[in-house]
Order: C-alpha cells, then structure tokens, then sequence
C-alpha cells in the first residue's frame, strides 16, 4: 500500500465527464466524485497494482478516447510501474442510461510478486452508520452498515454484490471477475471505505507471470425514486474532499471570542542531519526511535542528544524491540534526566506488547524515571486500533503515527486525510477511556513499511520511499496547519510533526527554515493558548485564531487549487480581507 513517487503531484484541472444523469471527474486514472442526478454517490473507482510489499505502482495515463455512438464510452490505457515492477491495462466506462459500468483488463509483461491486482471503489466518508445489502457469490444476503467508530478489521466481506440507498435513491454495486471485501480506510486517515479485491484470507503474495491477465468489472445502477430530493448538504469531512476543485469566492466568516479548544504542545523528531539548530520557545520534545541494537541506538542516540539541546527540548524516546530481554540494555544507553516520556513498541507488531509493557515499567522504574511511559503503536492508527485489546491499562498515555499517503500520493487525497485525522485522534481518545495522547511522528510518507511480507531493506528505496518533494513546498506548510487544526482536541496533549531537520525536516540540511517551520515555531510558542471559535466555513479553507496577550493572531490556509478571497470578521471588532493562493497560508493579526 505504500505509493511510488509520481512526478507531478498537484492536480491538472479534473476532466468532467457528463452522461445522462451520471457526471464525475477524470483525474489521472482515477473516475472521482462520482454523482448520479447531481446527488454524491461514490469518492471513486479506480484500477490498483501492489507489489508483495504492499507498494503501489504508479499509474501512468498514456491514451484516454471516447466513443459516444449509442452508448457512450470512455476508455484509458494505463501503464503501471515502480518497485521493478511493471503492469498494463485497459479501463473502459461505460454510461448507459441508469448504469455505469467499469470493467479493467490487465496483463502482466513481465514476472513479478504482487499482492493485489484490479478495480477498487472508495465510498464516501459520510456513508458511515449507512444500512448496507451485501450479496455473497452464492446469493446469499447479510443485512448490515458502514461502521461510525473506524472499524478495526474489514466490516463487509465475501461480496458479489451491495445495495443502499441515499438521496432518494437505490443503488447497487455488482462486481465481477474475484470476490470482494471491504476495508475502512479511515485507519490509515483516508476519506474513504474501500471495496476492494483479492480477500485477505487468501495468500498472498502470489507470483504473476509474464502474459497472465486479470478481468475485472463494476456496475454501478442507481433506481431513482419518483421525486428528487435536490443535491444534499454536505458536512465537514465532505467539504474537505471537495476542497480541491473549490472556484474563488468571496467569503465571509465570524471569529468568536468563545474558546473550542487550546494549541497542543508541538514537538518534532530526531534527523541524521549536520544542521545547527537554534532553541524553539515552547517546544514539547524531540522524539527519537531507537531500535534494540545498541551500537545502531547509540548511533542514533548521540545527535538526537546534540539536537535536543540545540532545540532546548526534552526527549521522547521510542524503542523498538523483539523481545523484553532488548530493554534494558537500551535504557542503560540514556541520560534519563533529559527523557520526558519512554516507550515500547514490537520491532514486528509495531504495538506495546504486553511482555514489553512489563519489562519497560519494571527497568525504568529500577533507574529511577519519573517521566510518562507511552504505550500504543509505533506506525498507524490501524494496529492501535486492532490491537487495542493488549494495551495497558497503567499506561501514562496513548501515541500513535499518522501518514496520509499509505494509499495514495495525490494532493487531494493528503488534502482529504486532514479531517480523517480528527475521526482518528477522536477514536483513540476512546479507546484509552481518556487517556491523554501524544500524536505522532505526522509525516508526509511512512518513516518504514509496517507492512512488509517480506522484510527486505534497501536504503536508496527507503530514502525515496520516506522522502517527499513537497516536504520543503508552501503546501507542507499549509497542510501542517490543517493537522493542527483538526488535532486541536481536549485530551491531545501534543503532535510531533516532520524532523527537525534534512530532506524530511522543518529546517533544510543548509539550515534554511522551511514554509512549514515558520508555521510550527509560532505556534510552539503559543503552546496552550485559546483558540477561538469560527462562525462559517469554506471548503478547502483553515481558518486558526488563536486568542493571544496581543490580541487575536490568525492562522489562515487555502488547501485548494484556486486562490481564495475571504473576508473574517472579529465578533467585537472589523472585518479583514484575506487573498490566499493555491496551497498557502497566512498569518496576521485580526483586529
């Protein structure tokens, strides 16, 4: 599941496709926003290639035609590669009257191990909690819904076939060529619940020979009822996925002196970067992640030290290990007077097992540390959430990861994770019963891949893999403030975000600050303070007061592809125009 890198990142103007009453936008290979009479209906449908490691092959559109004699069709050649792996296929939609149908032809030219090959459907976010028929192969019929809590494992399996309905009307999926099941994504802070092909009960990897060809298709049927309800009224989450293809408008949004919540403490990793650092008021601590070999953790331990210091910030210290005998020895590398919280995490499961919980709590409280011990998972929220039933009890708090891009590189689908992110954070608070979270390392890509079959390292592909162009762009910086925004909930004490310096960090390795540093810093240093609530909303667009000694200072970003023209008006005071272009921010004072 983990992309390779696409070229170009930011969305090309969306291609629409209108027949009948269905329209949607061509993006790449992907057919989005599905609707059907106006009304949202699916995120999208779109063809997928995995390698054995779970990685995605990148999806190269190398012919689009279209044939409108009767039925009108639209057909796109796509090449797939990454990984040294290659794929091509043919995708063909069809429209005719109340159904659309997609079918996929693959061939494999040469050999290579995958995990998974075809059609996927994203459903909508705001589907959750939505009754749902699901038809098995064998006609069998199960009565259920797309789940509201995220779901830990996958909520509808064994699928031929599935029925809802929404905005008045019936729609049903039939799929064709491989059972189906279906996932919830949100795990990951995806905007989706994905119906997906081949079951994960079956083995995988397999290997696919040169010539060997999958067929695959979808049809979507809408049955309308007699009266058309009218477009529905969107929510936030659904906002946000539409932020993209938002058109400038003039705005006009309240801030409130009421306060919703408080800035978290920030914090940022450890890097292998040489660049000096300088103190950041208010930062909450620089994590390092040591694994349990000691000579590699005392590699890794020195220059965390050198930048914590630099920084004039705590530690946070993560260990992983393989068993609980690779503890103590790591803990004896420490100066335990500077580490703020010490976890324990699985170098396999990538969650606190309970050996390691007892071992961790046992040795740590041998040395004498009064700082928080942290438990949970080391990479998503997935394995917290599937695993929570080993979680201790006497853990101080709770932590977990977020990356956007387990699924997908494109900037919709990183702008759509940042609501997810909220869902996620909401969710772990309710697993720990109210314990408090330290959310974090947030980062563009995975800092590993904790789906691995095969557990293979290569450093140039782990450097590509980790690495992303648009960490040192003006969009990390508006994005990191989406984060922010979404994370801003009682009971998150703190995010850490990026490192603090290198091609992954808030600080480039020549020691220039990055768009998203000046971000971070002002906010480190308002740590605690009130934000204040927004009357109003605009899609794609962030809108942070925070309520300071000075006044009201104003965090504003546009997460769209179109510049926006907002006007925010203080309830006791005057009005501001703010002009925002595509993937900025802002910050100034209000009123």
């Amino acid at each position: 599941m983990i992309p390779a890198d696409n070229t170009s990142r930011f969305p090309a103007p969306a291609r629409t496709i209108e027949s009948g009453p269905w329209r949607l936008q061509l993006r790449g290979d992907e057919l989005a926003d599905i609707e059907y009479r106006g009304h949202p209906v699916l995120r999208a449908i779109r063809p997928v290639v995995r390698d054995h490691d779970w990685r995605t092959l990148a999806p190269a559109v190398e012919a689009v035609t279209f044939d409108d004699g009767g039925t009108f069709t639209l057909r796109l050649t796509v090449r797939f590669a990454g990984f040294g792996a290659e794929y091509s296929a043919d995708l063909t939609v069809s429209f005719s009257g109340n159904d659309l149908r997609v079918t996929f032809d693959g061939t494999a030219p040469s050999d290579f191990r995958s995990n998974r090959i075809g059609l996927v459907v994203l459903h909508r976010p705001d589907d959750a909690g939505r009754h749902v028929t699901v038809s098995a192969p064998g006609g069998t019929r199960t009565e259920s819904a797309f789940p509201a809590d995220i779901s830990p494992h996958q909520p509808l399996v064994d699928i031929a076939a599935m029925a809802w309905d929404r905005d008045g009307t019936a729609f049903r999926l039939e799929f064709t060529g491989d059972v189906f099941e279906t996932e919830d994504q949100r795990n990951w802070t995806d905007a989706s619940f994905k119906t997906y092909s081949t079951p994960l009960s079956r083995p995988f990897p397999v290997t696919v020979h040169a010539g060997d060809q999958v067929q695959q298709s979808i049809c979507l049927t809408a049955q309308p009822a007699a009266a058309d309800p009218g477009p529905a009224e969107q929510g936030p989450a659904e906002q946000a996925a539409d932020a993209v293809s938002a058109e400038p408008a003039d705005n006009v949004l309240t801030v409130r002196r009421q306060i919703q919540g408080k800035v978290p403490a920030l914090g940022t990793s450890a890097s292998r970067s040489a660049a000096r650092l300088g103190v950041v008021p208010g930062l909450d601590a620089l994590i390092v992640e040591l694994p349990s070999d000691v000579t590699r953790a005392s590699e890794l331990l020195q220059p965390a030290v050198r930048q914590a210091a630099e920084l004039g910030a705590p530690l946070d210290v993560r260990i992983a290990a393989g068993g609980g005998a690779d503890v103590g020895p790591v803990l004896d590398l420490l100066p335990l007077g500077k580490v703020a919280r010490l976890g324990v995490f699985s170098s396999d499961s990538h969650v606190t097992e309970p050996e390691l919980w007892e071992e961790l709590r046992s040795e740590a409280q041998r040395r004498g540390f009064t700082g928080t011990r942290l438990a949970g998972a080391r990479s998503h929220f997935t394995e917290l959430n599937r695993r929570q039933d080993v979680l201790p009890r006497d853990a101080g708090a709770l932590t977990y990861s977020i990356t956007p891009q387990m699924h997908a590189t494109e900037v919709p689908h990183i702008v759509d994770s940042v609501p997810m992110q909220r869902l996620t954070a909401r969710n772990a608070l309710r697993i720990g019963a109210g314990k408090p979270l330290h959310i974090g390392p947030v980062t563009l890509k995975a800092r590993f891949n904790a789906v691995s079959t095969d557990g293979a390292y290569d450093a140039r592909t782990a450097e590509a893999m980790t690495t992303d162009p648009l960490q040192a762009e003006d969009f990390a910086a508006a994005w990191l403030l989406g984060s922010i925004a979404a994370l801003t909930l009682p009971g998150v004490e703190s995010v850490s975000y990026f490192e603090a310096s290198g091609p992954r960090g808030l600080i480039a390795d020549d020691g220039t600050p990055t768009p998203a540093f000046r971000v971070f810093e002002k906010l480190a240093a308002l740590r605690g303070a009130g934000v204040l609530q927004v009357d109003g909303d605009v899609p794609g667009l962030v809108l942070y007061p925070v309520s300071t000694d000075a006044g009201v200072l104003l965090f504003a970003a546009n997460l769209t592809a179109a510049p926006l023209s907002v006007a925010v008006r203080l309830e006791d005071g005057g009005a501001q125009t703010f002009d925002i272009p595509a993937w900025q921010h802002t910050i100034r004072p209000l009123g």
